[in-house]
């Protein structure tokens, strides 16, 4: 889960140099620093400007973080925030350290920890659309463990949505492919803390009706009223029902389709999951089974521009429904 997009947009001639003025230092004589060198160029993880008398830190710098990626994907949390901590001590201005290691406090729930990490990398670089995400999240976490319900926890949550929205605008900029996980994980959270905040409203005008009741009850005792509650509950209980339409729904997911992409079968499925069936069992439809030309795919406006629609409307459609705010998970 290890970031692999970089905050620094050109690689430094630090490095290409170094390895010339000083043939004995460790870039030139480790093969294994060499190699992990030249994938941190092709990333474009180098820094942009550096002194090079802090090039080997940086270097060691990038073994840690590499360290550290490779237990995040072996599920030893606290051994990758120990090699990104490390990475940090070495060279603490690349963001991507910082939002790294708040990953793996996430995933340990030291939200305090991840969320000050994710800080943290906003300040080092604003358009680490990772650590946006990871903020917002942590947010909308935090407020599910509020222990009392307010308009101002409302407004904390906005907070949160206006993060992963930031996030959302950073990865649609964004051409690389291996952020398609990243960016369905932000709408994914920005749907789940739309309905957090629906469902926090829903609980405020529960705790307002049970005010006015008790007060209504109180004047019509008073006044020797009688109240006709069934007629009163019918009247605050009404709710709009939506409507999702299936075919709004992906065949092989069964969640709402973000890209619903056409086959030449005839059938629209989401271009995430389809490019998954694609990959593990060939280019044939998942249910007819006919042969499907890759070049031929067509980007579903229509369909897409209905769900975007309703999604506007009701932002939370096609996320479980959850009807206690705090059970929502955040991914």
């Amino acid at each position: 889960m290890g970031n692999t997009t970089s905050n620094h947009p050109q690689i430094t001639q630090v490095f290409i140099e170094y390895p010339f003025q000083h043939k004995n230092c460790l870039i030139a004589s480790q093969s294994s620093s060499r190699k992990i060198l030249k994938a941190a160029s092709k990333r474009n993880e180098l820094p942009h400007r550096i002194n090079r008398r802090f090039a080997p830190n940086i270097l060691k710098s990038l073994e840690f973080k590499s360290q550290g990626n490779h237990y995040i994907k072996m599920k030893q949390y606290k051994k990758a925030i120990e090699s990104y901590t490390q990475a940090i001590n070495l060279y603490d201005h690349d963001s991507i350290y910082f939002s790294n290691r708040s990953v793996a406090n996430k995933l340990l729930n030291r939200f305090q920890e991840a969320k000050q990490d994710a800080q943290q990398a906003l300040k080092i670089d604003q358009f680490n659309s990772r650590a946006h995400f990871l903020y917002g999240t942590l947010i909308l976490i935090e407020v599910q463990m509020f222990p009392d319900i307010s308009d101002s926890l409302i407004k904390q949550a906005q907070l949160g949505i206006k993060e992963l929205e930031y996030a959302s605008e950073q990865i649609q900029l964004n051409q690389n492919q291996q952020q398609n996980k990243l960016k369905v994980l932000i709408n994914q959270n920005l749907a789940k803390g739309k309905r957090m905040i629906y469902l926090i409203r829903q609980e405020i005008d529960k705790k307002n009706v049970q005010f006015l009741k008790q007060t209504l009850k109180d004047i019509a005792n008073r006044q020797h009223h009688r109240l006709d509650w069934n007629q009163i509950e019918q009247n605050i209980q009404k709710k709009t029902d939506i409507i999702l339409p299936e075919y709004f729904v992906c065949p092989i997911t069964y969640e709402i389709m973000y890209e619903p992409i056409l086959l030449n079968s005839g059938l629209t499925y989401d271009k995430n999951s389809i490019q998954k069936q694609f990959k593990q069992n060939g280019y044939f439809d998942p249910i007819t089974r006919e042969s499907i030309d890759p070049l031929g795919l067509i980007q579903n406006i229509q369909l897409q521009q209905g769900i975007q629609e309703i999604q506007s409307q009701y932002g939370w459609v096609g996320i479980e429904n959850e009807n206690d705010y705090k059970a929502i998970k955040f991914e």
